[in-house]
């Protein structure tokens, strides 16, 4: 009887403890679809339309119609298939094989996000 009261009383105080807590804070993340969406907000704005002929309009600096973003996360998954990185590609509708403007989208505290040019490919 005393074996089974301690067993209990220990089972009983691991409960109400509750699961072991991590010590530091998830890095923030964005889902594919949050990153793929920023990206494009932000490729009209940020870069000249000179140099990247076919995804944005040089004459009113507006995306071509169905111009799509495409991103790959990458880095360790979080939760609801969340990553802090992605690797994306902004490409026009009817494109080549790796055609597109290449950048790299990291995720940062409080839904803000930074995006960085890698290069553009025409062909």
């Amino acid at each position: 009887m005393h074996r089974c009261l301690t067993l209990l009383l220990t089972s009983l105080a691991f409960v109400a403890a509750g699961p072991p807590r991590a010590t530091g804070a998830l890095p923030p993340a964005h889902t594919k679809a949050q990153a793929e969406v920023n990206v494009l907000r932000v490729v009209a704005r940020k870069w000249k339309a000179t140099r990247m002929p076919g995804l944005v309009d040089p004459r009113t600096h507006l995306l071509e119609d169905n111009t799509e973003a495409v991103c790959r996360g990458h880095g360790p998954r979080r939760v609801g298939r969340r990553y802090s990185r992605f690797l994306c590609i902004v490409r026009p509708h009817i494109h080549t094989r790796r055609q597109g403007l290449y950048v790299r989208y990291r995720a940062l505290a409080k839904g803000r996000f930074a995006v960085r040019w890698i290069a553009y490919r025409s062909r």
